[in-house]
């Protein structure tokens, strides 16, 4: 054998060494594992370690083991902690372009959340998230959000005035719940089951998976099926933590947060339509809004959508996408 021809295998060997190294990642979330958020999880791990061949390995760690949500956003920003499936929403405070994720009324359904989730629009908006030492792999989603009132589901934009209503401690959902005449009260996610019991609040903004975990049906008697955003989750890696991969393993791991995208949202989707079921079975009505209710929800959110379309282009443009939007046929 030839010294070039030996010099071409000791190299060839050397690669696939560095490429057999296992890889271990942890990622942690703030949620127990019967939350979409573990589920996405769980779907990201096995797709990388099937691609990898084993070579990459995740370990998750749910239910706060790592932080609470404040928390793993720093851990993955300083790279104490690897990886996350974070709520969107604590985000906005780093990058306001994050917002366009939620504005109420444009994603008008689970496979709408899909086109966006994949489209250039929210990997423009994601890819700033490198400049705050993070590389967003993927945006998921936890459950399209509806209205649950203690007493009777409401019906009409005139029914929600003045209803003491939990929303996420967000400027922008202040602003858009403040224009529906609501009195939007930001709390913890952890006091809501609470304060629904003792009359501080009236109603909370909500997806029907939190209502099927966080036993909310057990006090609040009435769900309206408003649909008026989505509640995503990013999942994130350390930038240095990515970097110090090699190409083919950053390649994997790209791949694997992009297959994932599609069947993680519809099982929210049809986990959705299983708890519309137990609702029932417990005697909680559930009703759709009518067309005139649609329309004036559609009127009062307007105006907060424009304003923040305004505040950055990219906001804009995710807006101009979603608006294209269509419900998919039923």
């Amino acid at each position: 054998m030839t010294k070039f021809a030996v010099g071409a295998l000791l190299g060839a060997l050397l690669s696939t060494a560095a490429w057999a190294d296992p890889v271990t990642l942890r990622l942690g979330h703030a949620v127990f594992e019967q939350h979409p958020i573990h589920d996405t999880a769980v779907r990201y791990k096995e797709a990388v370690e099937r691609l990898s061949n084993g070579d990459i390995n995740i370990e998750i760690f749910p239910a706060r083991q790592l932080g609470d949500v404040k928390e793993l956003m720093e851990g993955v920003q300083f790279g104490t902690v690897d990886m996350t499936v974070n709520s969107t929403s604590a985000y906005s405070t780093l990058e306001p372009s994050i917002d366009a994720f939620q504005l109420p009324g444009l994603i008008p359904d689970y496979q709408g959340f899909v086109t966006m989730a994949k489209s250039p629009e929210a990997r423009a908006i994601m890819d700033r998230l490198e400049n705050h030492m993070m590389v967003a792999l993927g945006v998921y989603d936890g459950g399209q959000r509806h209205f649950l009132t203690v007493g009777a589901p409401v019906e009409s934009l005139e029914g929600m005035k003045h209803l003491k209503t939990r929303v996420a401690p967000n400027k922008m959902f202040l602003d858009a719940w403040k224009a529906t005449g609501v009195n939007p009260t930001p709390m913890a996610y952890g006091e809501v089951y609470s304060a629904l019991e003792t009359g501080t609040l009236d109603a909370v903004e909500i997806n029907l998976t939190s209502i099927e975990s966080e036993k909310y049906y057990e006090i609040a008697k009435g769900v309206t099926l408003t649909g008026h955003y989505f509640w995503p989750s990013f999942l994130l890696v350390n930038q240095a933590k990515f970097a110090g991969l090699t190409p083919e393993q950053q390649a994997v791991m790209r791949q694997a947060a992009d297959e994932i995208v599609e069947p993680q949202v519809m099982a929210v989707r049809d986990l959705d339509e299983k708890i519309k079921g137990e609702l029932a079975t417990r005697n909680i009505p559930v009703v759709t809004p009518s067309e005139a209710f649609k329309a004036e929800l559609a009127a009062a959110f307007a105006p907060v959508v424009a304003q923040y379309e305004a505040t950055d282009p990219l906001i804009a443009n995710f807006a101009t996408a979603a608006k294209q939007l269509t419900p998919a046929a039923q």
